[in-house]
């Protein structure tokens, strides 16, 4: 894979592609990591492999494109897949309120994923990122303050009112 996705430089400009060769092996090197987390990523919030394929490739692509201005490579791949996972989420959502009610079989989705995607909105920003790299992605207390510039105790305070505004949005027991 790491081939398919470097090879798509010749279709960048010459400055991003001057920019990806000063580390190219850096990129090779992390490449399936960086895809299986976006992959993963993706997959917990859409629940359909191939798009989480898709939105992970693209992550990637555009993590090779900006590589070496990313000081956390891992929680920006994970960021973005997020962001695209969400993005198409709600391009589909469109859709489906456009389309006529016959064609709602082919767009079946599991109704706890759309309530999480709808409680997830209703985060603030800074909340729904934290929760987003602690809990879809799996990054550690200490990962997800480093990806958000943050202190971990910055961290562990957005998860506990984030997962508390998930818990009350989602009318769920304190266990989760």
């Amino acid at each position: 894979m790491v081939i398919s996705v470097l090879g798509g430089m010749a279709e960048l400009g010459g400055d991003q592609a001057a920019a990806i060769a000063t580390r190219p092996d850096q990129f090779a090197d992390a490449f399936d990591e960086l895809y299986l987390r976006a992959y993963q990523g993706a997959f917990k919030l859409l629940g359909d492999r191939e798009e989480a394929q898709d939105i992970a490739q693209e992550a990637c692509i555009r993590a090779c494109v900006r590589w070496s201005r990313l000081d956390n490579p891992t929680a920006w791949v994970v960021r973005v897949a997020t962001n695209l996972s969400l993005d198409r989420w709600r391009r589909v959502q469109r859709a489906r309120l456009r389309r006529p009610a016959a064609s709602d079989s082919i767009l079946e989705f599991d109704e706890r994923r759309v309530d999480l995607h709808r409680a997830l909105a209703t985060l603030p920003k800074r909340q729904r990122d934290v929760v987003v790299l602690r809990y879809v992605a799996d990054l550690s207390e200490a990962e997800t303050a480093a990806a958000l510039k943050c202190a971990p105790g910055t961290v562990k305070s957005h998860a506990s009112r984030g997962l508390s505004a998930l818990r009350d949005a989602l009318s769920m027991p304190e266990e989760v």
